[in-house]
C-alpha cells in the first residue's frame, strides 16, 4: 500500500485531501501540527510527504529539509499558494521531488502521486 503524509496547519485543507483520496488505493495520513512531524513513530513507512510551505513557526521547506536529511527515501513535495516565492525561499540544500500549487485539484494530486507510484514499481 502506498502511504502518503500531508502536513498542513489548516484542518479544512487536510480534510479535503482525505476526501480526494477516499476511494483510491492510497493510504492518507494527515498531520495538523508540523512540530510533531519528526515524532511520528512510523515515519519511515511513508512514500511521499506533501508539506505546506506557509505554517506558523516553521516553513514547509524547513520540514522537508529535515525529512531529506533523516529519511532520504521519502519523496518530498512542497505545497504552496505562491510557488515562485516558495522556491525562492527554500534553502539551497533542499532537493524537492515535486511542487504542487495550493489549492490543487483531485486530478492533479492523483497525477502527482501516480507518477511516484509508477517510479517505485519499476524494477
Amino acid at each position: 500500500m502506498f502511504k502518503l503524509l500531508f502536513v498542513d496547519d489548516d484542518p479544512f485543507v487536510l480534510s479535503a485531501y482525505q476526501r480526494m483520496l477516499h476511494k483510491t488505493p492510497y493510504h492518507c495520513h494527515v498531520l495538523q501540527w508540523p512540530e510533531h512531524l519528526m515524532t511520528l513513530p512510523d515515519l519511515t513507512d511513508f512514500h511521499i510527504a506533501f508539506i505546506d510551505q506557509q505554517m506558523p513557526g516553521v516553513s514547509g521547506s524547513e520540514l522537508l529539509l529535515q525529512l531529506q536529511q533523516r529519511y532520504p527515501a521519502i519523496k518530498r513535495v512542497l505545497v504552496s499558494g505562491d510557488v515562485e516565492f516558495a522556491l525562492q525561499q527554500k534553502s539551497a540544500e533542499l532537493i524537492l521531488d515535486a511542487v504542487v500549487n495550493k489549492p490543487c485539484s483531485k486530478s492533479s494530486l492523483i497525477s502527482c502521486i501516480e507518477q511516484f507510484a509508477k517510479e517505485q514499481s519499476r524494477p
